[in-house]
């Protein structure tokens, strides 16, 4: 398992640089309509995204005091690629004005993909204890661990895979109902302010 994890992180690391390079660098890209940025970027951001949700697997596994700090960063880098997705979709009269906020959210996710990868190198460091034991013993005395260990291992990992879950309905739910709130004050200040425009007539 460990290596699968070190080989995850040494490839979405290749992919962000890649990105990092090609993409997001200079200004020449930001003047390509969003569909040329998308068939330049679209395939290596959704291998991002992949290789995100394996990393979530394995930081859970090998640290799950950490699922609520993991699960932050992941809402937070989903939200600004999502944001990029958005932008490039969006019908709009000044094409070269969604090409350029729709990098400034894929920078902005790469920046947070570099903190989430630091999380990474330092939960392959120093995983959990009991985890690191279960993992050296996995790596040598396999025959002499005990079945209940491997049966309480195994629900562990349930309860990890349960709570990541609800974390993350949750973390969905704020974030849908702060844009509601975003929507219904945006709203409310437009309505403020054509009555107060119509008062002063």
């Amino acid at each position: 398992m460990l290596e699968r994890f070190n080989d995850r992180i040494g490839e979405l690391e290749a992919v962000v640089r890649e990105i990092a390079i090609d993409i997001t660098t200079g200004t020449l890209v930001e003047r390509l309509e969003p569909k040329r940025i998308w068939e330049r970027a679209g395939e290596r951001v959704m291998r991002v995204d992949e290789l995100l949700k394996e990393l979530r697997e394995y930081l859970s596994i090998m640290k799950p005091e950490r699922v609520p700090t993991i699960q932050r960063h992941l809402t937070s880098i989903r939200e600004h690629i999502g944001l990029f997705k958005e932008n490039l979709e969006m019908g709009t009269l000044e094409p070269m004005e969604n090409s350029r906020k729709a990098l400034e959210e894929l920078r902005q996710a790469l920046v947070e993909i570099s903190d989430f990868l630091s999380l990474c190198k330092e939960v392959r460091a120093t995983p959990s204890p009991v985890i690191s034991r279960v993992l050296s013993l996995r790596g040598g005395r396999v025959a002499e661990i005990p079945p209940e260990t491997w049966a309480r291992m195994e629900h562990l990992s349930d309860l990890i895979k349960s709570t990541q879950a609800a974390y993350q309905d949750l973390a969905e739910l704020t974030s849908r109902m702060e844009n509601q709130l975003d929507a219904i004050r945006s709203d409310y200040e437009n309505l403020m302010f054509s009555f107060k425009k119509k008062e002063g007539e």
